[in-house]
């Protein structure tokens, strides 16, 4: 559930630096070390086999351009070599092929295991992380990273990676080529490397930051959207539609800005190398003709100059080009290693403390606000061991914000709260079973109903299963005709929002928390479904320390403290009965409840 205010913290989850992503990317390719040398060996291999077609087109070159008198065709073509010479093109051409090809392939072996591996430590990490850091980050962040992130990261991989590795190949080897021919004709061919070089270093300082800051306005915007989208009701209520709108145009307008500026970058990338591409090849031509006047080289030679410069055309436009993907996909990776970063930062801090039996709940001068507004404010309050707390109050008035402090998913920005004499976000860290929050988003997975109430008990026989279901009334599931392993989701069963909640009610009592947060966990079911939900939330509580938000007032009748909210403060507390006789805020709530 979304504050009650629409507005939720804006905190990022974070992005790991330069530093940390190279060491990151270095470690996965050295556990591969051996595999990735034989991969470079193919495709260098292939680089070397695709160049030797420059030299022995030179070559036919001098052969037709003096043959000699009265020759006939058969002593053209054996005694001047250019059988040879034809034989040996056809060979390299399939030399270069078959190497080419197995190496793209090992190496796309190689950068598909690799990428698995990533998702896979990125999504176990995204689950791993406490909900306070998906929360306060929003899930649009998460939703980005292992979306569009992995995606950048995947097609740079499998598309710019070898394209990047047969440049650099064949640009070694093409100078050297040159060099070979006449260290004046290498020379002529690096004049164009400045440019490339100043085109580069420009592009590369401009593009990266433009990049990042694409990747956070995309998340900010999709977290507007799913704002907006998740809090319909409450936006329409408050006839908010406008303001909502408004703040997803501008952050949409923001983002479209810099993907402009990131278009007018490439382009002028590209332009200079297009630039340069001319000036290298009218350097070889200018350079090659003088040589040939000078009878330095021959007419081959220059004629396989110009031949290797041209072939630079595709891997140095390959090369640069990709660093557009490459940009892309380190920016990605950044993003990634950070949740990976912080999921081990997190894990690592945790230890298995539990807080034994129900325990109490102890506020002091509490105090909390989301950037637009304040939530919570001072609110000071003694919940005895085993109590079962009611939140009761209008839409905004800090229900939900207070229990999620309880449940520790946030911190609170002033002032104390301990359960069991620790704070709430150490108990839920170090020891996330002490601590259970329902909201009423239940996240059913696609999979079976036993494998979706084994995210509480993974150890969970299918009697303890079945057990936990009937003690919250969800006796449908004998009903179904493969019961516990009934596969839900898209491909399988959908359930309506009443069975949903069973699962999560079940789920709670799998888990067996010394304290259980419902934040109005049953406010989805239809009417036909109440009461024995109902019933499943009176099952869950029983025997713990309980805070329920309670959306309907019969829910918070039977609770042994009820406390009443308004603008962030506690206004009233005291048993139904006290409140009721108090004739204050609650008796007339319940008075109008009642009587509806």
């Amino acid at each position: 559930m979304e504050p009650e205010d629409g507005s939720q913290p804006s905190g990022l989850l974070p992005i790991a630096n330069t530093g940390q992503t190279r060491r990151d990317l270095v470690r996965r390719l050295l556990r591969r070390r051996w595999r990735l040398a034989g991969t470079l060996a193919l495709l260098l291999a292939g680089t070397a086999s695709g160049l030797t077609a420059p030299a022995l087109l030179g070559r036919l070159v001098d052969a037709v351009s003096q043959p000699q008198p009265n020759t006939d065709l058969g002593s053209l073509l054996w005694g001047s070599g250019l059988a040879w010479i034809t034989a040996a093109l056809v060979a390299a051409a399939v030399a270069a092929a078959a190497l080419t090809f197995a190496g793209a392939r090992a190496l796309a072996r190689l950068v598909q295991e690799v990428l698995a591996e990533l998702r896979e430590e990125v999504f176990a990490a995204a689950v791993e992380l406490p909900v306070r850091a998906l929360d306060e980050a929003g899930s649009s962040d998460v939703v980005s990273r292992v979306t569009r992130d992995v995606e950048a990261v995947s097609e740079a991989g499998s598309e710019a990676l070898p394209k990047i590795i047969g440049a650099c190949f064949t640009i070694v080897l093409t100078v050297a080529g040159l060099a070979i021919l006449d260290y004046r004709l290498a020379i002529a061919g690096l004049l164009c490397l400045p440019i490339h070089i100043l085109a580069t270093r420009q592009f590369l300082r401009g593009s990266k930051p433009v990049y990042s800051e694409l990747r956070v306005l995309e998340a900010s915007r999709g977290q507007a959207i799913l704002e907006a989208v998740h809090g319909a009701a409450t936006v329409v209520s408050r006839g908010e539609q406008q303001h909502h709108l408004a703040v997803i145009a501008e952050r949409s307008e923001r983002a479209i800005e810099r993907q402009r500026d990131g278009a007018r970058l490439r382009n002028r990338f590209y332009g200079w190398l297009n630039t340069a591409e001319f000036v290298g090849l009218a350097a070889i031509l200018v350079t090659g003709f003088w040589l040939v006047s000078n009878q330095s080289i021959s007419i081959g030679a220059a004629t396989a100059a110009a031949l290797y410069f041209h072939r630079l055309f595709d891997p140095i436009g390959n090369l640069l080009t990709s660093l557009d993907d490459v940009q892309r996909a380190v920016v990605g990776l950044a993003r990634l290693v950070g949740i990976s970063r912080l999921g081990t930062a997190e894990s690592s801090a945790a230890s298995a403390v539990g807080i034994g039996a129900a325990p109490g709940i102890r506020l002091r001068d509490l105090h909390f606000s989301y950037p637009h507004r304040p939530a919570i404010r001072g609110i000071s309050l003694d919940v005895p061991a085993g109590a079962r707390v009611a939140l009761v109050g209008t839409s905004g008035s800090g229900k939900s914000t207070l229990a999620r402090l309880i449940a520790g998913i946030l911190e609170p920005q002033r002032g104390e709260l301990e359960i069991a004499g620790r704070s709430a976000a150490e108990l839920r860290q170090n020891s996330p079973g002490s601590v259970y929050l329902v909201s009423q988003e239940v996240h059913l997975f696609t999979g079976s109903v036993a494998e979706n109430l084994r995210l509480a008990a993974p150890r969970a026989s299918q009697q303890e299963l079945l057990t936990a279901l009937d003690r919250v009334g969800a006796g449908w599931v004998h009903e179904l005709a493969e019961g516990l392993e009934t596969v839900l989701g898209a491909s399988g069963l959908e359930l309506d929002d009443g069975a949903a909640q069973h699962l999560a009610l079940a789920r709670v009592l799998l888990a067996n928390p010394a304290l259980v947060v419902l934040d109005e966990a049953t406010a989805e079911s239809g009417r036909d479904r109440r009461a024995s939900l109902d019933q499943a939330v009176s099952e869950v509580v029983a025997g713990r320390t309980s805070v329920t938000v309670a959306h309907r007032l019969d829910q918070a009748r039977e609770a042994d403290l009820i406390l009443v909210m308004q603008q962030g403060r506690v206004i009233e507390q005291g048993s139904h009965q006290q409140l009721v006789a108090a004739a204050g805020e609650y008796a007339r709530l319940w008075s109008a409840y009642a009587t509806a």
